[in-house]
């Protein structure tokens, strides 16, 4: 039996993906061992988070990565690095010890596989370069709902943060090995709403661009007609990852879906001014009003 191409997930952050591939994982779906709350495996994170260090990138700011791609010889090596580094022992980080005795590799395996991360969405030419035939799904939501949500959660990550300083304080500001290793911006450029939907044109512009050079490889979906229309999208999914689910199951699975939680931002005076105020720009990417 031969070896399965990977099934890479792209998609700007707080789209819909971690609940998308929650349901692939509850059909069979190999993300990889130790997934994070994000439904993230953490050692492919952690290849994709070198990549951009590499590129001095962050999630914010990911365009770096771009100059990294147009660096032929530096490109060569990292490709090269990767490639290695999957095809050899470091692969039972994602395997685990059981599933790497029977793949020896993430070049061996022989399930439905893969890998969510928003950073592949910057890198996924790398991946490309290593998996040729890998199949590439995006999941797109509302950019205004993505930008309301990484808002609420940069908020609530400073307000832990301070809390856990401010009860805390004489111990940090007296310890000898400081400074502390986290801080307290917390992805300061998406407190404001206009820069996250900046960051979500950046990512959702990319990936749209990689779903139409890749033809039928590739698999796009907006996170609202997955919630509003769930058993037919799921259907198309579940058959693009190579799974075999019986109907009834879909079914089954479908009515958890909510679909009173697409176009949330239409609730919120403010948010839907937004949207109103970057029509044309939501409009280019698919999101007419």
């Amino acid at each position: 039996m031969s070896a399965r191409p990977p099934v890479i997930i792209i998609g700007m952050h707080r789209s819909g993906t971690s609940m998308l591939t929650r349901t692939l994982q509850g059909f069979g779906f190999f993300m990889g061992r130790g997934t994070s709350r994000n439904e993230e495996c953490r050692f492919t994170n952690t290849l994709n988070y070198w990549v951009f260090g590499q590129a001095s990138a962050t999630w914010e700011k990911p365009q770096g990565v771009d100059l990294l791609l147009d660096c032929e010889d530096v490109r060569e090596l990292v490709t090269d690095y990767l490639r290695g580094i999957t095809a050899g022992p470091a692969s039972m980080r994602y395997l685990g010890a059981a599933r790497w005795l029977g793949a020896r590799s993430m070049h061996g395996i022989q399930f439905p596989w893969g890998w969510k991360d928003p950073r592949n969405t910057f890198t996924l030419p790398l991946w490309l370069d290593i998996f040729p035939n890998a199949r590439v799904l995006h999941i797109m939501r509302h950019g205004v709902d993505v930008a309301h949500s990484l808002r609420v959660r940069r908020r609530r990550a400073f307000e832990q943060a301070a809390s856990r300083y401010r009860a805390r304080r004489s111990a940090y500001v007296n310890n000898p090995f400081a400074p502390k290793r986290s801080g307290f911006a917390h992805s300061v450029s998406v407190a404001d709403l206009g820069r996250g939907l900046a960051l979500w044109q950046a990512y959702t512009a990319r990936a749209q661009a990689h779903v139409r050079s890749l033809g039928d490889q590739a698999l796009e979906l907006r996170y609202e007609d997955l919630l509003e229309a769930p058993e037919s999208h799921l259907g198309a999914i579940i058959e693009f990852c190579g799974l075999d689910a019986p109907r009834e199951a879909v079914t089954r699975e479908a009515r958890r879906f909510r679909p009173d939680r697409a176009y949330a931002y239409r609730q919120e005076p403010e948010l839907a001014e937004v949207a109103r105020a970057h029509k044309d720009m939501l409009a280019s990417l698919g999101y007419h009003p």
